[in-house]
């Protein structure tokens, strides 16, 4: 996953690749304003690798976006994403993908986007 983190007169901000853009928005309206979460997420992280290869799974719930932890990946997705499909239909062979909206990535590319996240933190405080 590539990232980036820039500070605005609104503070600050995370940018990411194309297949991870909802990881932005979810760090950009759930935790840039109450970074002290990242801490708990850590936690968390650290839980489901000490659990590996036994299943273990954890859920932050959110206004906006949510996320999904388990031992082996992590989902971040819009709490309004089921809504999108409730008046589309889909041709057959086809998929609907927002990426805006819903991410997946490996349990160590989170944490290290995480640890980046709070290093960048520190270097404005």
């Amino acid at each position: 996953m590539e990232y980036q983190f820039t500070h605005t007169m609104h503070g600050v901000v995370a940018k990411c690749s194309m297949d991870h853009e909802a990881f932005a928005h979810w760090l950009n309206t759930e935790i840039a304003n109450k970074p002290e979460k990242v801490t708990t997420i850590l936690e968390h992280i650290t839980q489901c690798k000490q659990a590996f290869p036994n299943p273990y799974e954890w859920a932050f719930e959110g206004k906006e976006f949510s996320l999904y932890l388990d031992t082996d990946e992590v989902m971040v997705k819009a709490n309004s994403f089921e809504a999108i499909f409730d008046d589309v239909e889909m041709e057959d062979g086809f998929s609907f993908y927002d990426q805006e909206s819903i991410a997946f990535c490996g349990l160590e590319d989170f944490e290290k986007f995480l640890l980046a996240f709070q290093t960048f933190l520190r270097t404005y405080h």
